[in-house]
């Protein structure tokens, strides 16, 4: 992707994808998709595209719940994941390589981008895929999505969010280690990353990452998404809470596309 600024991915999306689920699914992962099933049952949604799939997180939990969903992503690699998980279940469920600012997958009740996915496009790229998004929207179509609160991440609360963590994987041992620090005039949040990773029999692998995300303001969101044809419905924190600028760590937002005239 072609960026303003250096944006860039975690060393699992591409590099190391056997780990993705270890560092990104977690006892939060059901309570956070259970929030957008509700928002999405709310809104009367039969039918939704995850652009932002990864290895399946909400396309499994919503598919469960009786929701026509089809799941794509950018790394095939995630997407290789994605279909062995719907095959050992027994789901016949389409995964899609494709760009979010390009896919044209149909139309859909809503589409959904979640965990920060936005943050990985520079404002161009973002108003480029809501243009696609839009495509994909069925009349009355709603977006839903969440980004990191620019207004509420400072430097103090950054220290809050620092992470030591370990894992196994297939009896891989990974120790992750991860601080963040972000540059308020720019809305970029860049994250330092560790990983310590052994066998338990080769010398313990030793690899460091940093990549950068680009965060908003609920007011910056709003007036994007107004520029490029959605209206907000509402905006919430990541637990359904109602969103608090100077305290709600992220914004989930849903908008809905505007009627054309």
């Amino acid at each position: 992707m072609n960026n303003e600024y250096e944006l860039g991915l975690p060393l699992e999306y591409q590099q190391m994808p056997e780990y993705f689920d270890a560092h990104n699914v977690s006892e939060q992962t059901d309570y956070k998709n259970a929030l957008i099933e509700k928002l999405l049952r709310d809104q009367g949604v039969k039918t939704v595209l995850d652009m932002t799939c990864g290895t399946g997180s909400q396309v499994f939990y919503l598919a469960e719940r009786g929701y026509n969903v089809v799941g794509s992503d950018f790394s095939p690699k995630l997407l290789e994941f994605a279909r062995e998980k719907a095959k050992a279940i027994n789901k016949d469920i389409p995964f899609i390589d494709g760009d979010m600012r390009t896919l044209a997958a149909g139309q859909f009740d809503a589409v959904i981008t979640i965990f920060n996915a936005i943050g990985h496009l520079t404002k161009v790229n973002f108003e480029k895929a809501l243009h696609n998004i839009k495509s994909n929207l069925n009349e009355k179509g709603i977006y839903v999505f969440d980004i990191f609160n620019l207004e509420a991440i400072t430097a103090e609360r950054l220290r809050e969010y620092v992470m030591d963590t370990e894992h196994f994987v297939n009896e891989v041992h990974i120790r992750h280690k991860q601080y963040s620090e972000v540059d308020r005039e720019k809305g970029l949040l860049t994250s330092h990353d560790h990983y310590l990773i052994s066998n338990g029999s080769d010398e313990p692998v030793s690899r460091n990452h940093r990549f950068s995300l680009q965060i908003y303001t609920a007011f910056e969101l709003q007036t994007i998404l107004e520029r490029n044809g959605f209206d907000v419905i509402k905006q919430w924190d990541m637990e359904g809470n109602d969103f608090i600028a100077e305290h709600s760590i992220s914004i989930l937002t849903v908008a809905r596309k505007k009627i054309s005239r």
